[in-house]
């Protein structure tokens, strides 16, 4: 009787040992996934400010379309304002790719392919946006002189764009290393927090 009480009493805090690290590993990839959401959602929110920026911006040429009054500034407004509408959508779409990365409902196989799915994704979008970014940049110059000046650069070349293109450049740059050098970090963060799981 002795023996059958141990192996009961033996059995019952196995089971409940078993319970304890199940809540524990439970807690863990909760907190795991907060952590996770946590980074995304920062860019996400930033993002979400950026494209209604960028909402308004194209509402005001639109709004003052009827200054562009030649082909040139009409397709530089034009493709402006394409850009303007498209890449914030194409933004929030790769980070909410990376959002749907779930350890709680994922194995952790499962877990790593929809990161690295929503990594490459995500990555190959950035590539894009510096490129079309920078096509952005150059439309705007003769579309803002235009607005703001009521200067046509196309017809009239203003020696002061020759020194200020050379700061834009720098700008540019110096703005695209800075958010590659964040979006960089919080993809080794993300990386480092869901290689902790298998551990």
């Amino acid at each position: 009787m002795e023996l059958e009480e141990m192996q009961a009493a033996w059995s019952q805090m196995s089971q409940d040992l078993e319970k304890q690290k199940q809540l524990t590993d439970e807690i863990i990839l909760k907190m795991t996934q907060q952590k996770y959401t946590s980074q995304w959602n920062k860019i996400f929110t930033a993002e979400k400010i950026g494209g209604v920026v960028c909402y308004v911006a194209m509402v005001v040429l639109l709004a003052n379309f009827k200054t562009f009054d030649t082909i040139a500034l009409q397709v530089s407004a034009i493709l402006c304002m394409l850009i303007l509408a498209v890449l914030p959508i194409l933004s929030l779409k790769t980070i909410r790719g990376m959002k749907q990365v779930n350890v709680t409902k994922m194995n952790y196989k499962e877990t790593m392919e929809t990161y690295a799915k929503g990594k490459k994704n995500f990555v190959n979008f950035q590539k894009l946006n510096v490129g079309i970014s920078f096509l952005f940049m150059l439309l705007t110059v003769p579309v803002s002189a235009k607005l703001f000046n009521d200067e046509n650069l196309f017809e009239t070349l203003d020696p002061k764009l020759g020194i200020a293109a050379p700061f834009m450049l720098v700008f540019f740059g110096l703005l695209v290393w800075f958010v590659t050098r964040c979006y960089k970090k919080v993809l080794r963060s993300s990386e480092t927090i869901l290689k902790e799981i298998e551990e």
